[in-house]
């Protein structure tokens, strides 16, 4: 039982190195597109400071939960843990709300086939955010499950913040290429993961589910330009926005 509990302390330690390196990434991956425009933010509406904001604080909860762990202070996590009951769905809400207002704002300028490119970036996001999380509460009495299937939800962000260094790094030169290395950059990742469950014997399956979800994600990407995605999000857009 004890080396149990070093072992889960130094994997809680991990993990909270990881989440404070991605919230510092996530301070300058947006710095370009968004945190230079403060105070004014000129051109950005209420839904875009509410989405960053709800998400700046759900990488901030993974910041601190595993530090609670490695500290011992399980009350303090559990509480943290029933405040995501709230917060969680106004994440999810946030996404359908900021990808509706990607959608509207270009689809009436721009080729709907680019805009179906476009939202092949974010229509399969908040599905699996909604996916993961269901999982971890579902499973919160599981701690094995429940921690790879808040990683999972990790997953979900860290694209958006390594896409957004690439572009910072290299410019607009690199395109769509930036979506495709932020995805794989996280899938590979999510591999290794996977495989060093698979070393140790244990039960696989949530890395699995979540990299199945990642993978979804991905083939959406790739058939961007076809005829089917391109229906899709023409229905969706018209039902939904």
């Amino acid at each position: 039982m004890k080396q149990e509990s070093i072992f889960s302390n130094l994997t809680a330690k991990v993990f909270f190195i990881a989440m404070g390196i991605l919230f510092i990434l996530l301070q300058i991956a947006f710095h370009p597109t968004y945190l230079q425009y403060f105070p004014k933010f000129e051109e950005f509406t209420w839904t875009h400071h509410i989405h960053g904001a709800l998400m700046v604080s759900w990488v901030i909860m993974l910041v601190v939960q595993p530090y609670l762990i490695y500290k011992g202070k399980y009350k303090a996590h559990r509480l943290i843990g029933k405040i995501s009951y709230g917060s969680a769905p106004l994440v999810i809400i946030s996404m359908f709300l900021i990808t509706k207002l990607s959608y509207l704002k270009t689809v009436n300028v721009m080729p709907f086939e680019e805009v179906a490119a476009i939202q092949s970036l974010n229509f399969v996001t908040p599905l699996n955010f909604l996916l993961f999380y269901s999982l971890a509460i579902f499973y919160r009495k599981n701690v094995f499950k429940h921690k790879r299937y808040m990683i999972g939800t990790a997953f979900t962000i860290s694209a958006a913040i390594f896409n957004r260094l690439l572009y910072a790094i290299f410019g607009e030169s690199i395109g769509f290429y930036a979506f495709f290395i932020a995805e794989y950059f996280g899938a590979i990742i999510l591999m290794l993961l996977l495989l060093n469950d698979l070393k140790n014997k244990v039960n696989t399956r949530p890395y699995t589910i979540v990299a199945i979800g990642l993978s979804i994600n991905l083939f959406v990407i790739h058939s961007r330009n076809t005829e089917i995605w391109q229906t899709v999000v023409r229905f969706v857009g018209d039902t939904l926005f």
